[in-house]
């Protein structure tokens, strides 16, 4: 293993005299021991020579690897890395815009953070994070300021533990389930939301026709294949005609989705109308259930 170049521990940059010996080194294997490159030898100013040019080289490389660390960049470079996050210089010196890109000393924390967390999860196959930033109860009966955290399967005291390191006390937490999490003798109580699983059965009526290079269209079980494979429905998403279209069509251009025919616990709402999901559930489409109609 080297000892220079981009290491775990930083960039260690070769020296000048550790370039220069090497140098020499690779002379006296090429030419044996007698060959003279002292200082003052014409071999030797060589020698220092392409020991200056090589030692740029690694300062050069130096320079580059600092120029992806905020900690490390400086003027320009550091304006750069700014963008990636949408951030302006203004009047800020280096040291303060530093500060600002790094979010050091702040306990910033954006809601991909606690969605990623959850996710990642061993057993989470679903998980979806929502927040009502305003003053009002919302559409979803959350009250005003809170989040809520909408999780199946997955251990609890792990969801806990992980809500734990992204939502501060005093957050409203919505939910339906109740979670303890106990860290240093300390007791915080959590609600999650563990969406109700409704099944849906569903009827899709499609017209097909060739596409315009005149192949022809696809089969029904290769459309419903592809539309279970497609579709992704949150809690609270209703089983509506345009969400079923927007997929099958967006996948097929020659495939047209005339109406769907729904329900839910054997009740169905009739042609092309919502199938209606409340918060607390998640519509569930599997194949026994779903059926596409080539007309």
């Amino acid at each position: 293993m080297t000892d220079y170049g981009a290491l775990p521990t930083g960039f260690s940059r070769k020296p000048l005299t550790t370039i220069l010996a090497e140098i020499e080194a690779a002379l006296i294997t090429e030419f044996g021991p007698g060959v003279i490159q002292t200082p003052q030898s014409p071999l030797g100013q060589i020698n220092g020579l392409m020991a200056e040019i090589i030692s740029k080289l690694w300062e050069q490389s130096e320079d580059i690897y600092q120029s992806y660390d905020p900690d490390q960049a400086e003027g320009n470079r550091l304006d750069t890395l700014a963008s990636i996050r949408l951030l302006n210089r203004g009047t800020a010196t280096d040291e303060a815009f530093r500060q600002a890109i790094t979010n050091a000393g702040q306990a910033r924390i954006d809601l991909q953070d606690v969605t990623r967390a959850i996710a990642a999860l061993d057993g989470v196959t679903y998980s979806n994070v929502w927040v009502n930033d305003t003053g009002e109860v919302d559409e979803n009966g959350m009250p005003p300021g809170s989040i809520c955290v909408a999780v199946t399967g997955g251990d609890v005291d792990e969801i806990a533990q992980a809500i734990r390191q992204y939502v501060v006390p005093g957050v409203t937490i919505f939910g339906t389930t109740s979670v303890e999490s106990v860290i240093d003798g300390y007791c915080r109580s959590f609600r999650i939301l563990r969406p109700i699983d409704v099944p849906v059965e569903l009827t899709i009526t499609v017209r097909t026709r060739r596409d315009a290079l005149g192949c022809p269209p696809p089969a029904a079980s290769a459309i419903k294949a592809a539309f279970l494979a497609s579709i992704y429905l949150l809690n609270g998403d209703n089983v509506s005609y345009y969400r079923v279209r927007s997929v099958i069509e967006s996948l097929f251009s020659n495939v047209e989705v005339v109406s769907i025919d729904g329900s839910r616990d054997g009740i169905g709402p009739g042609i092309n109308q919502d199938i209606d999901i409340a918060f607390i559930e998640r519509a569930s489409l599997v194949a026994d259930d779903v059926t596409v109609v080539v007309i």
